[in-house]
């Protein structure tokens, strides 16, 4: 009796790993063929498209996002973009992303940077297991986000290892580490401030991931992560967190495509009467929808923590709400409008801290509008834009400032 059902057990287990597999390989086999099929060439077994954008040529009528005195200058930003792929079979796919940023300012030398860039994933298909490893670099120049207005070096670089498990046809669990690492160099200063002691940082995290394919263009899933948080030169910031995020996202190919993550998050201080704690929503959202083939409606929403280069506000909460509208006219030409809003809301040290506390809650609000026309060439856009950005702080005025640029982006792929 009992050899009779462990038998049954394990062809009723049998029977739903087979079509589970089934499932999985059908997945990898269209992902490798979509990329021997949009891949702009190939010598052997690699494929390959090169690209390059000119992403900017025009004014910048506030270089340092003054808000007194402000400088305009002359831009051109260029970035040179080669993708690469090399399919193994239908066992592994190994892909890499090389780029440069390349920025140049007529007057303020200053300003100028080389900006590279690289991307690299790779997986391995073992059946209903497939096994991710991928890597990120950047060495930029580039502002890190809307409240700091120095352009500073500083070296972003990110790695992650994980499985992703088809448990059945439907069903799937993937499991991922990652480390990320942001490194400012030693002269960068802001506000009198040094971002490599309060921003330097290295976070570990662990992400658990639970997918349902509800149909075919929508996928549930559910994803907890858990960040660890090391600040090698001030580590009182130190802290632990976990992000509960439940979500759906939609293929392209879908009425409504992209992804919306709706979660709570928990965030620790490692160091007890020091930083404040939170806990509440957090948000990542994406998603667009086109009406009639020629109009495309976006809307962007986003809410998390962000770490403050000040030393006595040491993080806010990011609000981020955005919509933009992209119409066609014709077969060629194009006019694309959008607007976006950033509210930081800044935590203060807690009471009792070596640093002193500024007693009126900051807000820092950043708005943002944008329009081009475009002209479409192949693959490629030819368009003209203009762009506006204006900041106001309820605290620091100092920190309003406005700024216009204006010129013209070139997308050409070979």
């Amino acid at each position: 009796m009992a050899r009779t059902t462990l038998t049954r057990t394990i062809l009723a287990l049998t029977a739903l790993a087979v079509p589970a597999v089934a499932s999985a390989q059908a997945r990898n086999a269209e992902q490798i063929t979509a990329v021997r099929r949009e891949a702009r060439g190939h010598i052997g077994p690699l494929y390959f498209t090169p690209t390059v954008s000119l992403k900017e040529l025009g004014v910048d009528s506030n270089v340092f996002n003054a808000a007194g005195e402000q400088k305009s200058d002359f831009i051109v930003s260029v970035a040179p973009k080669f993708d690469l792929w090399v399919p193994v079979a239908r066992r592994a796919l190994f892909q890499g992303t090389a780029t440069t940023d390349l920025v140049y300012y007529a007057q303020y030398a200053s300003e100028r940077s080389v900006d590279p860039g690289f991307t690299g994933r790779a997986e391995v298909y073992l059946r209903r297991i497939t096994l991710f490893g991928e890597s990120s670099y950047a060495n930029t120049r580039q502002r890190l986000n809307y409240e700091i207005d120095l352009r500073a070096r500083h070296v972003q670089a990110a790695g992650t290892v994980g499985a992703a498990v088809q448990l059945t046809p439907k069903f799937s669990v993937e499991l991922s580490g990652a480390i990320d690492e942001t490194r400012f160099d030693a002269d960068a200063h802001f506000d009198g401030v040094s971002l490599q002691r309060t921003l330097n940082q290295e976070t570990r995290k662990v992400t658990v991931a639970a997918k349902h394919q509800f149909t075919p263009l929508t996928m549930l899933v559910v994803r907890y992560e858990r960040m660890d948080d090391e600040f090698a030169f001030s580590p009182a910031r130190d802290s632990e967190s976990f992000r509960v995020m439940p979500g759906v996202e939609f293929k392209p190919r879908a009425l409504i495509s992209g992804k919306a993550y709706v979660g709570y998050r928990r965030f620790t201080p490692s160091t007890v009467g020091v930083l404040p704690e939170f806990s509440g929503l957090v948000a990542q959202l994406g998603l667009s929808y086109t009406l009639l083939g020629s109009t495309t409606f976006g809307v962007t929403y986003a809410r998390d923590l962000t770490y403050s280069y000040e030393e006595a506000q040491p993080f806010f909460v990011n609000n981020a709400v955005g919509a933009s509208v992209r119409r066609a006219l014709g077969r060629r030409f194009d006019v694309l409008v959008g607007a976006d809003r950033h509210t930081y809301i800044y935590k203060d040290l807690q009471t009792g801290a070596v640093l002193p506390v500024l007693q009126a809650p900051r807000l820092d609000t950043t708005w943002s509008y944008s329009g081009s026309v475009g002209y479409r060439i192949g693959e490629g856009r030819i368009g003209f834009g203009v762009a506006y950005w204006e900041r106001e702080s309820n605290t620091k005025s100092f920190r309003d400032y406005d700024n216009l640029r204006f010129g013209t982006t070139v997308t050409y792929g070979f």
